[in-house]
């Protein structure tokens, strides 16, 4: 499935922060509306006629929609299957979606069920297994049941990639080990420090 936009000419605001508004199917942002989002499959033939005022990519079978202001889940037929109630949705990894209400995230199933509370300021989603999750520039791993894994607290985090995440330690960490940054593997585990 692709996500395309249905007509322009429009403006459309990138979900990424540094990304500015663009034209589509126009030269110029000025009293143009803000684009609307639809998905075709690989024929090139629109899934649904619904339009979506925000729109992210499928994965696990489902795509994050915004419908109006709130975010819910559409399946590959485009009938939505989360009704829209979040403030935020992201993609599902490892079976949940990075949802957020009331300024804080939370993670959902493909049904839309809470599986681990609104309870973080900073939250990414899930890679091999964890999720880099954080409030008040302290960041710290979570497994996929929400509990919190034993491996301290950092001041940055990088999600898993290839059975390892880059960390900053906390300044009283640095002191102690003589370096500022880790590698660590899924056990929590110091693989390399610099």
């Amino acid at each position: 499935m692709a996500r395309v936009v249905v007509e322009g000419p429009c403006v459309y605001l990138p979900d990424r922060l540094c990304a500015g508004p663009r034209v589509v199917g126009g030269n110029t942002a000025s009293a143009l509306p803000e684009c609307k989002f639809t998905y075709v499959d690989k024929s090139g033939s629109r899934i649904t006629q619904d339009r979506f005022d925000a729109a992210r990519d499928f994965s696990e079978g489902l795509a994050p929609v915004q419908v109006g202001k709130q975010w819910g889940f559409i399946d590959r037929s485009g009938a939505i299957v989360v009704s829209p109630q979040f403030e935020d949705a992201e993609p599902f990894a490892s079976g949940l979606s990075r949802t957020r209400d009331h300024q804080r995230f939370a993670y959902v199933d493909q049904s839309g069920a809470i599986r681990i509370g609104p309870q973080f300021q900073y939250a990414e989603s899930f890679h091999e297994g964890f999720a880099v999750v954080g409030d008040q520039n302290l960041y710290w791993y979570i497994d996929q049941s929400g509990l919190r894994q034993g491996w301290g607290v950092f001041a940055a985090a990088s999600p898993f990639f290839k059975g390892l995440a880059h960390v900053k330690l906390t300044p009283s960490d640095a002191l102690k080990s003589g370096a500022a940054f880790a590698y660590i593997d899924t056990t929590g585990a110091r693989v390399f420090t610099y």
